[in-house]
């Protein structure tokens, strides 16, 4: 479970150049793997805006991805299990200290998160914790990477941008403090505030910074997934996703947070909760 964070500050108009990702290499050869990365950027960038199948603005309506409706729709499952964890947030590891590579942008303790799974891992534990939400997760196609995401009262992220634009950011906003001018996120030059039950996409390619300036925690279900493409396109973001989850940097947080590699095909370890958790959140709906 990783969370990033930063000391708090105000948003300037004429914002610092963003910090890509991830920041700090931890071994030779993932050094050079992000040298090499970031000189193709530009080129494989392209190529996902020729593939994609949907608009490639910093910010897209959800609707664009048709699961999300059910998504949003099950939202107060969602926030049920995640109110629990934050009653005992501190619990919940910062992620520069899961992750170093993070800890420009998440120097201090205030952005906390919890991991479902990440980059064909998954944390087993977490998912038994929350079996409602594991199982909603299960039901997303593409699905790279999910964790509540816990913002701490003078949370600021730092502008910073993702490494690639074939994967999409979505936030489910599960609790969110009042007031859009002190809560917020903007994407490239677009600032938008989350709301509770409500879905933001964005494309993290975009430089994005982050605040939450007021005096309560705010929580969001952050969901990663591939971008819908052409085949080529889709061959192109595996790959990439293949080599990424590899590198040190993926490898460190897995072990930080206790994660194995998820199943492929057949039960996985806490499949009888999961199925138990789909028939309760079937009987909710109903």
């Amino acid at each position: 479970m990783k969370l990033l964070s930063s000391r708090h500050g105000k948003p300037e108009v004429s914002a610092a150049p963003a910090i890509d990702s991830p920041e700090i290499p931890q071994k030779r050869s993932d050094s050079a793997f992000l040298r090499f990365s970031k000189k193709l950027r530009p080129t494989l960038n392209q190529w996902v805006v020729n593939q994609s199948l949907i608009p490639t603005t910093p910010i897209l309506d959800a609707a664009l991805l048709p699961w999300t409706a059910r998504l949003q729709a099950d939202w107060k499952i969602v926030q049920a299990e995640c109110d629990m964890l934050l009653a005992e947030r501190n619990a919940i590891p910062p992620l520069g200290q899961i992750a170093s590579y993070h800890r420009r942008i998440a120097p201090d303790d205030k952005w906390r998160s919890f991991f479902f799974e990440a980059h064909g891992y998954e944390v087993v534990t977490n998912r038994k914790r929350c079996p409602n939400t594991a199982a909603i997760l299960d039901s997303i196609p593409n699905l790279v990477t999910a964790f509540y995401s816990v913002m701490e009262a003078g949370t600021h992220v730092p502008r910073h941008k993702g490494f690639t634009k074939a994967l999409l950011n979505i936030h489910l906003g599960l609790r969110v403090p009042a007031g859009v001018d002190r809560c917020r996120i903007r994407v490239d030059k677009e600032e938008r505030g989350w709301e509770e039950g409500n879905i933001l996409m964005f494309d993290e390619s975009f430089p994005h910074e982050v605040w939450n300036e007021t005096d309560r925690p705010r929580a969001v279900l952050f969901i990663q997934v591939m971008r819908p493409m052409r085949w080529r396109g889709r061959l192109l973001a595996k790959a990439i996703i293949q080599v990424v989850n590899q590198t040190k940097y993926v490898q460190q947080a897995r072990r930080s947070i206790g994660a194995t590699r998820k199943r492929k095909g057949g039960p996985t370890p806490n499949a009888t909760t999961t199925n138990i958790a789909t028939m309760q959140i079937e009987q909710v709906r109903s």
